[in-house]
């Protein structure tokens, strides 16, 4: 770099303020977020739903870079300020679920100032962890896009964080979907030892919430909260049976799946399977083309590989401890 170009980067990062989110600043943050997040676009509506609109937003946890009148970069820290669905206020932990910076003002030191400045805000509020960016319900993606992003993924190990986890997003054509014998043959070898994969039905309120509420509070405790309030006598829901108490469950919501969970005293007996398959072929019913899923990690992922599943996006659960 050239003492006149080291000069200009300097005095552009002087110039730029980073400042609060103001109410007047969001038809040119959602422009540039489109600008810059090319596989995460989002509309207004969306905007507004999942960050103005979220219980936990905090506008001094919405910050905007400025140079010279123009909005070049944004950052969203979040912390908990309610409970949330049996997980509580997960206290220490906040979330940075997404940041960009214009491309003509990359390089110039901005994004750093507005990690810095979530980083603070976070802090401040007693927050000891930050994770880019498996905060729930309202993230964007669950993590770092390694591929699509790379020099954000290149700037946050700069800055000191590190993976704490890989996630991958998933989907598959249920164009070609098998509905084999294989399939059938292991259902019924699960109603014979007194477990049925049936589509939900209202009875099983009760017992689908105490399932999760005790095996699995949080994120899929809101989805299945959200899907009943919705229509109590939802289709999009597989639940698993034994003696009248529910075991597993499985939900779809147009062509997402997932997600799916089983009692952990049940696990290795093949419910996944069944409940993956039910769901999936009644998808195929409905004229579904696709099947995807947001994320899944570890063993999960081979699961989904197993079943016809081809990973689509890599990211990374990236961490840092505050001091």
């Amino acid at each position: 770099m050239t003492t006149s170009a080291a000069a200009k980067k300097d005095e552009v990062a002087r110039s730029t303020v980073v400042r609060p989110y103001l109410g007047d600043d969001e038809g040119s943050v959602v422009n540039l977020w489109n600008k810059c997040l090319l596989r995460d676009p989002i509309t207004t509506e969306t905007f507004r739903r999942k960050v103005l609109l979220d219980e936990n937003f905090d506008p001094n946890g919405c910050t905007v870079a400025v140079s010279a009148s123009e909005i070049v970069g944004f950052s969203l820290a979040i912390r908990r300020r309610y409970p949330y669905y049996g997980a509580g206020l997960e206290q220490g932990k906040g979330w940075i679920t997404a940041f960009f910076v214009h491309p003509d003002f990359r390089g110039e030191g901005i994004a750093t100032k507005l990690i810095k400045s979530s980083e603070d805000f976070l802090g401040a509020c007693g927050v000891t962890e930050v994770y880019v960016s498996s905060y729930t319900p309202n993230y964007f993606v669950p993590g770092v896009d390694i591929d699509a992003y790379a020099e954000a993924y290149t700037l946050l190990k700069k800055l000191g964080y590190k993976k704490h986890e890989r996630a991958y997003s998933m989907g598959r054509s249920l164009l070609d979907f098998d509905c084999s014998s294989d399939k059938d043959n292991l259902c019924n070898s699960l109603l014979s030892q007194g477990i049925d994969i049936r589509i939900f039905e209202p009875k099983y309120i009760t017992g689908l919430l105490e399932f999760l509420s005790t095996h699995y509070p949080g994120e899929l405790l809101r989805v299945a909260l959200d899907q009943l309030r919705k229509n109590p006598s939802t289709d999009q829901i597989f639940v698993a049976v034994k003696n009248g108490c529910v075991i597993g469950f499985s939900h779809y919501e147009d062509e997402h799946f997932g997600p799916f969970a089983i009692n952990p005293a049940f696990t290795g007996r093949g419910i996944g399977t069944c409940l993956y398959y039910k769901t999936a072929l009644l998808m195929k019913e409905k004229g579904k083309r696709n099947l995807w899923l947001a994320w899944t990690t570890g063993h999960a992922k081979d699961f989904y590989y197993r079943r016809g599943l081809r990973v689509t996006r890599r990211h990374e659960v990236m961490k840092k401890a505050l001091k």
